[in-house]
């Protein structure tokens, strides 16, 4: 799988993906974007204006996984104070989806955004996962997320997470 920063022609791509996995999740039962009105939240447009912040994964020349890094996410603060145990420059994951024929590419993504975030001297990454959702529980736990605290936005319901990384020595 070969990495890159996404373009303006990734979004119809993106959103496929995205679209395959909610169905994907109607199917075997799992409640989170099929439940929360994903579209609704985040048009076309959303996706267009925040594709500077994106990361795909191509196998064959197709798009099979995406994900978000942001800098600041609203869903970790309170009050404008910060809610998180760890201290430090993080990035804030969101939207990771992956084509649902293609198993592995999600660890394969988290893997090399730790290493990205390492590059870029980042030394945190944060995301959400949603209440309930115990398959997402395991997967970012066995990623070494560890949970503290919860959010959450309109419809969702979220468990915030933390990893620290280490640089390579």
């Amino acid at each position: 799988m070969t990495f890159r920063k996404a373009r303006l022609l990734d979004v119809d791509a993106i959103m496929a993906l995205v679209q395959r996995r909610i169905d994907w999740m109607n199917a075997v039962g799992l409640h989170q974007w099929n439940e929360t009105d994903y579209f609704g939240r985040y048009p076309r447009r959303y996706w267009e204006q925040h594709i500077p912040s994106f990361l795909v994964g191509e196998e064959q020349g197709r798009v099979v996984v995406a994900i978000a890094l942001y800098t600041e996410d609203v869903r970790w603060t309170r009050d404008g104070h910060y809610t998180g145990g760890l201290t430090g420059r993080a990035y804030y994951l969101h939207h990771l989806v992956t084509d649902p024929s293609v198993p592995g590419a999600g660890v394969q993504m988290m893997k090399h955004v730790e290493q990205y975030a390492i590059e870029q001297g980042v030394s945190l990454l944060r995301l959400d996962s949603a209440v309930g959702n115990t398959v997402l529980e395991r997967y970012y736990t066995a990623l070494g997320y560890t949970p503290c605290g919860t959010c959450h936005d309109q419809l969702y319901h979220g468990i915030l997470r933390e990893k620290a990384l280490m640089a390579a020595m």
